[in-house]
């Protein structure tokens, strides 16, 4: 096969967006994926019935709009087919087993509003983090898409005053201390420690408390969209701008070695023996363990690294999800315009919530599991037949059973987060659902396999492995030991989600050959 300037093994939205930035600066660039669809995490399919398109994995389109590189390639984009349908109004539903619920809605005013009708108080505060986060967002999308700063950054400028010394000390505070510290009505509470507990994280995890100041303003800054047709029209856009400009997709080619030469990374095996050169550089965008332990040999490795991969932890936070076709869409308790929203959480006590990770922390099933539901096809209907919804409802599970496998009791589970769905929907009875199909740890693994137990974030999300420290202390440049060798995907800063991370590790690629114009920090 022809030599490639760049080679990326994996060939999820990350490495495509790695791939996308490099070839709009003229490099030749080839991803090789080992399913027979690219996008890792953002993979849309028919798994229920015909003509029912569920999302997977990830599907709630928020920081990428954030990303200063795909903002520039959008309209290119959608000259492929991505086309993002934007939340207008409401945005997020929280039914709850007192009161109307709570509604995020585009506009801070309105959800404000909605807070004040539990506590006024609670409203205005989160109203200040939202202004607070206003004045620094240009900031933090250049941090979000840049290389992590050293860990005394921060605490250097902040404990200058005493306000930065106070927000300092909020930062380092778990999610659960954060909100009983700043807010005082309990239900206001239990919907904010939820909705700060979406990347996998537990509620008394220290160094949360940061999270606050990110998840409140940019939903309201940002917007939330989702691509029309599923979240895989964005990998799907992208490989097709990769090889528009003179690259190659390879699906179904999965990567079997990294070939290392005189201490330098030179190209890629696929399973088939088939062997792709590179003449620059070649971009991992699997997991650690995969990268390191697995496709290089160890004779190119140091111990002590070698020590730190073997040391990476995935987290035990893992996520179970029931995907179904309907005949109608969901309709939620509470206040009457709660079921316009077509992602819920429902909220229970904060003490279900700590019974919920105390049962997930010794290896048991959660007994009474909140459940987190998605209905996209309310805003995007070509996602089901007319007239018709594709749904998706999730919660957090234990990555390991202490007793058992989750391949026996995955169907009876189901059960359990569909009688939660109950107690906080009107009409999803049996009637309503035409088909319905479980996903375990288990399966989500098998599906992606840097997914490892089934935990979708890339690598717990501890102050050990964020920032600076992500994936390795000395690593978090995008560089790995190996010369040419780069890494990409959720290991890496900032993380899980979709937000196209991937340009971070092509920019560090371009200011090492000297091809990029502008600063890179």
């Amino acid at each position: 096969m022809s030599d490639y300037d760049i080679v990326i093994a994996g060939g999820g939205h990350n490495a495509l967006a790695c791939a996308a930035v490099l070839a709009k600066s003229g490099l030749k660039v080839l991803v090789a994926e080992r399913n027979a669809w690219v996008g890792g995490g953002a993979v849309t399919q028919e798994i229920t019935l015909p003509g029912f398109k569920s999302d997977l994995f990830g599907s709630n389109h928020v920081w990428i709009h954030a990303n200063p590189e795909i903002k520039q390639l959008l309209p290119e984009l959608e000259q492929y087919g991505l086309k993002y349908l934007w939340a207008e109004d409401e945005i997020m539903g929280h039914p709850m087993e007192e009161g109307p619920g709570i509604i995020v809605f585009r506009d801070v005013d309105k959800t404000c509003d909605s807070i004040a009708e539990y506590s006024k108080k609670d409203a205005q505060r989160y109203r200040e983090i939202y202004d607070g986060f206003v004045e620094i967002k240009d900031g933090f999308a250049k941090n979000m898409f840049s290389p992590p700063a050293p860990p005394s950054y921060m605490p250097a400028s902040m404990e200058k005053s005493p306000e930065g010394l106070k927000m300092l000390r909020n930062y380092q505070l778990s999610a659960k201390a954060f909100v009983m510290e700043n807010f005082e009505n309990p239900w206001v509470q239990a919907f904010l420690i939820s909705w700060a507990l979406g990347p996998n994280i537990k509620p008394t995890q220290q160094g949360a408390g940061s999270i606050f100041y990110i998840m409140i303003p940019a939903i309201h800054v940002f917007g939330q969209a989702i691509p029309e047709g599923g979240s895989q029209m964005l990998p799907n856009a992208l490989a097709r701008y990769v090889e528009a400009h003179g690259g190659k997709v390879l699906t179904s080619s999965s990567v079997k070695k990294i070939i290392v030469e005189k201490g330098e990374a030179r190209g890629i095996i696929l399973e088939d023996d088939t062997e792709i050169r590179a003449t620059k550089a070649v971009v991992t965008s699997l997991e650690p363990r995969q990268t390191f332990l697995r496709l290089v040999d160890e004779e190119h490795l140091q111990p002590d690294f070698l020590k730190m991969v073997r040391n990476f932890v995935f987290g035990d936070v893992a996520s179970f999800r029931v995907h179904f076709a309907l005949n109608e869409a969901p309709q939620f308790i509470g206040r009457e315009d709660i079921s316009k929203a077509p992602f819920q959480r429902t909220i229970m006590s904060i003490a279900d919530i700590d019974q919920h990770f105390a049962e997930l922390s010794v290896g048991a099933l959660p007994s009474d599991p909140p459940v987190h539901a998605h209905c996209w096809s309310m805003r995007d209907p070509s996602r089901a037949p007319e007239g018709k919804h594709s749904f998706m409802i999730d919660t957090f599970v234990p990555s390991k059973l202490r007793n058992g496998n989750w391949s026996d009791v995955k169907d009876e589970y189901a059960k359990v987060l569909i009688k939660t769905l109950r107690k906080f929907s009107t009409n999803m009875s049996d009637d309503n659902i035409l088909a319905q199909h479980a996903h375990s740890p288990e399966d989500i693994e098998a599906h992606n396999l840097c997914f490892v137990g089934g935990v979708p974030s890339g690598g717990e999300r501890t102050l050990a492995q964020l920032g600076y420290f992500r994936p390795f202390p000395g690593y978090s440049d995008y560089r790995s030991p190996i010369k040419g060798l780069y890494m990409a995907g959720p290991s890496c800063h900032p993380g899980g989600g979709i937000s196209g991370m991937g340009v971070i590790t092509a920019n560090a690629i371009l200011e090492d050959f000297e091809m990029k114009d502008d600063d890179f920090l």
